[in-house]
């Protein structure tokens, strides 16, 4: 048998931001293993929203 102990990174918004990565958002974000925590920065709720919809017309 074979036994593993799993890390999971989390990344938390802060309030009124949300996490971007250059193709998604969230408030809330769980790291895959190939992924870091530089690959994310926070915007603005308003930017998020301006990004949206402009992903939305595309």
């Amino acid at each position: 048998m074979k036994q593993e102990t799993i890390e999971l990174r989390k990344l938390t918004a802060a309030e009124g931001m949300m996490l971007y990565n250059g193709r998604s958002f969230g408030r809330e974000v769980f790291l895959g293993a190939a992924d870091s925590p530089e690959n994310w920065r926070e915007i603005t709720d308003a930017e998020a929203k301006m990004l949206q919809a402009e992903y939305e017309e595309e």
